[in-house]
Parts: C-alpha cells; sequence; structure tokens
C-alpha cells in the first residue's frame, strides 16, 4: 500500500545536505544519520566521533571496527579505528590498570584540540608524547597533538604531576605546555596548585572560585599567587557550582552581616562587581548550572563550540550575571 501522502523525491544535494545539518546538530542526530547506509554514516562520522567522553563506566557504546559492541564495564583494548576524527576528548578514568588503554586511546587521536584529563593521567600524556616521539614509523611531519590548545584539569593536581610534562616536547622540537593556552582546573579543594606558570604562552584560564578558600568577611578575592601577574592572560574566568552556592548560604551571610533577607541573585552579582573592580580580566560565571554533571557540560559546550570564555563573554555582555537563580535560598539551607 502507498502512502497517502508520499515524500516528493529530492536531490541528492539536498539529503546530503539535510544531513549534514542533521548531524551537526546533536550527537543523537550524528548517530541516527550514521544508521541510515553507508554514505550516510561517512557524512555523519566526523562529528559523531568529534566529542568522546571516556569515563569509569561509559555513558556511550563503544562499537569496534568488527562491530562488536564492548559493555560498559569494558575498554577499547586497541587504538579507536575512527580516533583521527576526535577532536574533544574527556578521559576521567584513574585506575592504574587501564594505563595501557588510555596511552592507545590518546595515540589513536593525534588531531586532539580540546582535553579533559585527570591530573594522575598528566605523566601518562608525557610517556605519550615520548612514545611518538621516538617512533620512527610515523611520518616526520606527523602533527600529533600539534593542534591542542585547551586542557581541563578533572581533579586537583600538585606540582609533582606537571614535572613529567614541562619538559615533553611535540615531534618538532617545540615545548608541548608552550602550545597550551587555554587551561580550566574542575577542582581544588585540595590543592590550589595552579599550573600557569609553566605555560608561558596561557591566554585564558578558568577556576573554582568557591575552592580556593575565599574569606566573605574580607574584601580580598583569593587567586594563586603570580595569576593577575601573568603577561600573556587576557581572561580569568572564576567559575561558580550552582549547587554548592544555593545549598550552602553561609558563603554570603558573612559578607552581608545583619540582612534580614539575602538573594542568590543579588548576591552573586556583587561578587561579579567586586571581581571586576579588582581587574578588568576577571570574570564570574555560573558553572556547573545545578544538576549538570561537569561532563556533560563539557560535552555539551564541546559540540556546540561554546566554551566558557565565550559564556563569560556573553553573560558580561549581556549583563545577565546570576540567570536562573532564585531570589532567596531555600529554607531547608538554613537548618
Amino acid at each position: 500500500m502507498e502512502p497517502k501522502y508520499p515524500f516528493p523525491p529530492l536531490p541528492a544535494e539536498i539529503i546530503m545536505q539535510i544531513f549534514e545539518e542533521t548531524a551537526r546538530a546533536s550527537h543523537e542526530g550524528a548517530h541516527c544519520i550514521s544508521l541510515v547506509c553507508q554514505w550516510a554514516r561517512s557524512i555523519a562520522l566526523r562529528y559523531l566521533f568529534a566529542t568522546i567522553v571516556y569515563r569509569s563506566k561509559p555513558f556511550f557504546s563503544v562499537t569496534l571496527p568488527s562491530g562488536e559492541r564492548l559493555s560498559s564495564q569494558s575498554r577499547p583494548s586497541g587504538p579507536l579505528k575512527w580516533g583521527h576524527l576526535v577532536h574533544d576528548l574527556w578521559v576521567e578514568s584513574v585506575d592504574v590498570a587501564n594505563r595501557a588503554a588510555k596511552e592507545n586511546l590518546l595515540l589513536a587521536c593525534p588531531n586532539l584540540e580540546n582535553l579533559a584529563i585527570a591530573s594522575s593521567s598528566l605523566p601518562i600524556l608525557s610517556n605519550v608524547l615520548k612514545s611518538h616521539a621516538l617512533d620512527h614509523t610515523y611520518r616526520a611531519e606527523s602533527a600529533f597533538l600539534h593542534r591542542l590548545r585547551f586542557i581541563t584539569v578533572i581533579t586537583h593536581s600538585f606540582r609533582y604531576d606537571w614535572d613529567s610534562l614541562a619538559a615533553a616536547r611535540l615531534r618538532d622540537g617545540s615545548r608541548f605546555l608552550c602550545n597550551i593556552t587555554q587551561l580550566r582546573m574542575l577542582n581544588m579543594k585540595i590543592s590550589s596548585f595552579c599550573p600557569h606558570i609553566l605555560l608561558l604562552n596561557l591566554t585564558h584560564l578558568a577556576l573554582p572560585f568557591l575552592d580556593l578558600g575565599n574569606n566573605f568577611e574580607q574584601d580580598v578575592l583569593r587567586l594563586p599567587s603570580g595569576i593577575i601577574e601573568h603577561p600573556s592572560l587576557r581572561m580569568i574566568v572564576l567559575t561558580v557550582d550552582e549547587e554548592r552556592w544555593l545549598t550552602n548560604p553561609w558563603y554570603v551571610i558573612a559578607h552581608y552581616p545583619g540582612r534580614a533577607t539575602l538573594s542568590p541573585r543579588e548576591t552573586f552579582r556583587d561578587l561579579v562587581q567586586s571581581a571586576r573592580q579588582r581587574d578588568d580580566r576577571l570574570y564570574v560565571v555560573l558553572s556547573p548550572r545545578r544538576r549538570v554533571a561537569p561532563w556533560k557540560e563539557w560535552a555539551d559546550a564541546a559540540r556546540r563550540g561554546f566554551t566558557i570564555w565565550a559564556v563569560a563573554e556573553e553573560t558580561r555582555a549581556n549583563d545577565s550575571h546570576g540567570a536562573g537563580l532564585p531570589d532567596s535560598f531555600p529554607k531547608h539551607t538554613f537548618r
């Protein structure tokens, strides 16, 4: 039986454009297009694999070149067939048993531009750079990790975590860390060490504000030593975890003693203004947003090409600081 309203035939060029836009719009769209047919899959692959999240228990299905699907408890045992298409990679698992798997994963992704990694895996990154430099099977002009500019450190780090990378070099002899221009630290609760002193060409830095031990009883903005004085820094974004801001009103009560009611939105805007008065390069944004996991926020931003720096600039331009925050703290937070 023929459909009552048959879909009109379209030129192949238009169909390809529709598939391309669908794959570009979302990861789910790219996945659906990749299942249509072989030529549609070739359109979707670069969007499907552009951003990958690799966690202790992956939130995505991994398909080997053979077509076999890995369970959520397993790991890729060899280089990914589509690793050259990966531009954004989140590597969170920290277990030692997966060291070789992580090395293979990094080696399989030579075109990374954006890497999120646990501090304990930084020595693995150094070993990967060294292995590639010594492997003569690679072409001399091979540009392994030459595009990497943005690093997100998922866990707190100490100086020794970065020691192995301090001397790491790319295949062309340039220092690896000199290529890094954007750095985001997600967790500084245990250690407030920031490797900005090792990143000579760093232009953009993001730090978790509530982890830095700022005392709201004093009009002092506490930052790691040397941040403001860093010669190449153009933007310093202080991220504020929305969940912690709303469930810990004591962050702001000490700053406004005697006030009967407190507004999370207004006190946040006061913080923004205070930071900007200290230095115009200081931005304050809510991140991660409430009920959004850091890895999910990172992946969504990577796929949309909308970095934390773009969020900070847009928020300042629109004066939308604190948008979405309530006018008062929930009563249960004061118990």
